[in-house]
């Protein structure tokens, strides 16, 4: 996230700028007063929230321990599902 914010400091978004008045330095957008996620943050934060995983291991480990045919059959539905 520090590295999305410092890249919207560089783009010149006045919600990042470190100084008072940011409108004097961007002229663009004159309430500045709280800061707003971009996009580019917005989509780490729900890849890292989404918990994305190819193959499920705890499930399979479930699976396993509680005596399934077959513990590893949710591999295909859990790709589908990540795909998604």
């Amino acid at each position: 996230m520090s590295d999305l914010e410092q890249l919207e400091r560089e783009r010149g978004n006045c919600e990042y700028m470190e100084t008072k008045n940011a409108t004097a330095v961007s002229g663009a957008l004159p309430n500045c007063g709280g800061r707003t996620a971009s996009n580019e943050m917005c989509t780490f934060l729900v890849m890292n929230i989404s918990s994305l995983q190819l193959i499920p291991v705890n499930i399979i480990a479930y699976r396993s321990q509680y005596g399934s045919a077959n513990p590893a059959a949710v591999i295909a539905p859990a790709i589908v599902a990540t795909f998604f």
